[in-house]
């Protein structure tokens, strides 16, 4: 069954709150996009489901768009710390079920978190951290953090282990390691159904800590 699709209000359209607004119009969400810029405002209108001119700063002018009928909204409103923080409060003071807003700085966030907002993001500190783990570690393609020192990764097959079968890796035994499947060709295959030889730039799911990740990555 086809997931249910969600309405979501996105309050201040920069960069962030676009790009989040795009992707969950493309999976099937009915995105209400929020800026007091007209120019903002405008250059979404066609890709979401409707935009208006609103500041967020004023409670009764943003009581107007019966944003505690959403099932969530994300506040994304760029340098302004002091307009990102009082849009928070005055969507909170609406009712919303849940409460998102993107913080720039650690200070950011303790005073967000202080106000009671549960759900704070700060996406360049989390990217940064991303893009180090690959920088880090550059057979890595792409990964998951599952907490507590888990990984799950993305390996892409290098021209020295083209030909290979996944059978040539004891993971488990020899690296401490388990394999969860391989996209070839688009496909995903479990390790058990995937039975033909690895071709170069198919891609092996590894789950393991960033350690032991690493010494696989290294030994290849």
């Amino acid at each position: 069954m086809a997931n249910k699709s969600r309405n979501v209000a996105i309050i201040g359209l920069g960069t962030f709150g676009v790009s989040v607004a795009r992707e969950l119009t493309r999976m099937g969400d009915n995105v209400l996009g929020i800026d007091d810029d007209p120019a903002r405002v405008t250059m979404i209108c066609d890709e979401i489901k409707s935009s208006v001119q609103v500041d967020a700063t004023d409670d009764k002018a943003l009581s107007q768009c019966s944003l505690e009928t959403y099932d969530a909204v994300l506040v994304s409103i760029g340098e302004n710390t002091e307009a990102s923080i009082l849009a928070a409060m005055n969507v909170m003071e609406l009712g919303c079920r849940q409460v998102w807003v993107k913080a720039q700085t650690e200070t950011q966030r303790k005073i967000l978190k202080a106000i009671g907002v549960h759900h704070i993001v700060l996406p360049e500190q989390r990217f940064g951290r991303h893009v180090a783990q690959i920088i880090h570690n550059p057979h890595l393609e792409d990964f998951m953090s599952l907490g507590d020192g888990q990984y799950v990764v993305m390996v892409e097959v290098p021209s020295s282990l083209a030909g290979k079968l996944l059978a040539d890796f004891k993971f488990e035994k020899d690296h401490n390691i388990s394999c969860m499947g391989v996209y070839a060709d688009s496909v995903f295959s479990g390790p058990a159904e995937f039975k033909d030889a690895l071709k170069e730039n198919d891609k092996i799911i590894l789950f393991g800590t960033r350690s032991q990740l690493r010494k696989f990555s290294e030994a290849k």
